[in-house]
C-alpha cells in the first residue's frame, strides 16, 4: 500500500494530471544577454502566462517575504528545495515550508563523500520530519550530493527501499555518458530510480554536456529523455489516484550550467527552451497514458 506523501496530491477528486511548474534559479540572468535582468514581477508574470502553477525557490530569511510576495501576487504556489547535511537542515526547511504554505519540499542529500549510513539517515528521517508535518519529501539526483551516481544511489535504494526521487536524470546521463545508444541499456541501469520519481526536472545531457539546447525538440538527445521521462511518468500512473499531481520543472540553469561563448555571453535562450521541455514533457506524458498514436504502449 503507498504512503499518503508518495506524491503530490491536491485533494480533490480529478484525474491525475501532469503540472508544469518553473525554477526561480533557472530564472536567474533573463533576459538571454540582457543589459537589465527581469524584475521578480516580470518573471512571474510571463511564467504564468505560459501556464505554469508553481515555481520551485530555495529560500533564506532575506528574500523569504519578497519572493512569496511576488509569487502571491501571481497566484503561483511555492515549492521549497535545499540540500540538507544533517537532519537539523530538514527541520529548518520544513518549518519554513509550513509557515509559507509550501506544497512539497525537495532535497539534494549531502555529499558525495557523505557516509551511506548518514545518507540513509537525512534521507529516512528527514521525509519522517517532512511527512509529519504533512508535506511530501522526495530526493533529487544530482551531481555532489551523495546519489550522483546510480551504483551509490542504488545503495541508498536499497537501505531506504520507499524512498520517493525528484529526478533529475541529466546528473546520471552525464555522469554515466549515455547516448541513448540501445546497447548502453540504459532504461534497465535506470530502472529503480525511474521507478520511485514523483517530480522531474526537464534538463537534457547528450552524455557529455550536463545541459544542451536542443532546438525544437527532436532530436536524438531529446528524444532519449522523453523516452526515460515516460518510463517515470507510466511508473507513478500505475497506482495513481484521484487529486494526485506529476510536477515537471525545466530547470536549465544560468552559466556555468548553461553553456557560453568566448566572451562569457549565452548562445541559448533558456526561457524558450524551458517552453520547449514543457512541450517533451507533454509528449511523454501522453506516451505514458497511452494517447500518443506514434507511441502506442
Amino acid at each position: 500500500m503507498r504512503s499518503s506523501f508518495d506524491r503530490l496530491n491536491d485533494g480533490s477528486t480529478n484525474a491525475p494530471r501532469l503540472r508544469m511548474q518553473q525554477s526561480l534559479w533557472g530564472l536567474s540572468k533573463l533576459p538571454m544577454n540582457a543589459a537589465k535582468e527581469w524584475t521578480l514581477d516580470e518573471k512571474f508574470t510571463r511564467v504564468r502566462e505560459a501556464g505554469f502553477e508553481a515555481v520551485e525557490c530555495w529560500l533564506t530569511d532575506d528574500d523569504e517575504q519578497e519572493v512569496t510576495s511576488a509569487l502571491d501576487r501571481h497566484e503561483l504556489r511555492l515549492v521549497l528545495g535545499h540540500r540538507p547535511f544533517n537532519l537539523e537542515d530538514v527541520r529548518q526547511t520544513v518549518a519554513r515550508a509550513v509557515r509559507l504554505g509550501a506544497e512539497f519540499v525537495f532535497a539534494q542529500p549531502a555529499s558525495a563523500f557523505t557516509s551511506e549510513d548518514e545518507a540513509v539517515r537525512i534521507v529516512s528521517e528527514g521525509r519522517k520530519i517532512a511527512n509529519d508535518h504533512g508535506l511530501p519529501f522526495f530526493v533529487e539526483t544530482h551531481r555532489n550530493n551523495f546519489t550522483e551516481n546510480l551504483p551509490q544511489t542504488n545503495r541508498l535504494i536499497n537501505r531506504v527501499p520507499d524512498i520517493r526521487i525528484t529526478g533529475d536524470l541529466s546528473h546520471f546521463v552525464v555522469v554515466g555518458e549515455f547516448y541513448g545508444w540501445g546497447d548502453e541499456h540504459a532504461e534497465t541501469h535506470l530502472d529503480t530510480v525511474l521507478q520511485r520519481v514523483s517530480h522531474l526536472h526537464g534538463r537534457i545531457s547528450n552524455g557529455e554536456a550536463v545541459q544542451i539546447d536542443v532546438g525544437d525538440g527532436t532530436g536524438d538527445s531529446a528524444m532519449f529523455f522523453v523516452r526515460l521521462w515516460s518510463i517515470a511518468m507510466r511508473y507513478w500512473l500505475q497506482d495513481a489516484q484521484p487529486g494526485d499531481i506529476f510536477p515537471f520543472t525545466p530547470e536549465l540553469g544560468p552559466p556555468r550550467y548553461a553553456i557560453t561563448l568566448p566572451d562569457g555571453k549565452e548562445f541559448s535562450d533558456r526561457w524558450e527552451q524551458s517552453l520547449v521541455m514543457t512541450n517533451l514533457a507533454r509528449q511523454a506524458w501522453a506516451i505514458a497514458v497511452g494517447t500518443d498514436p506514434q507511441h502506442p504502449l
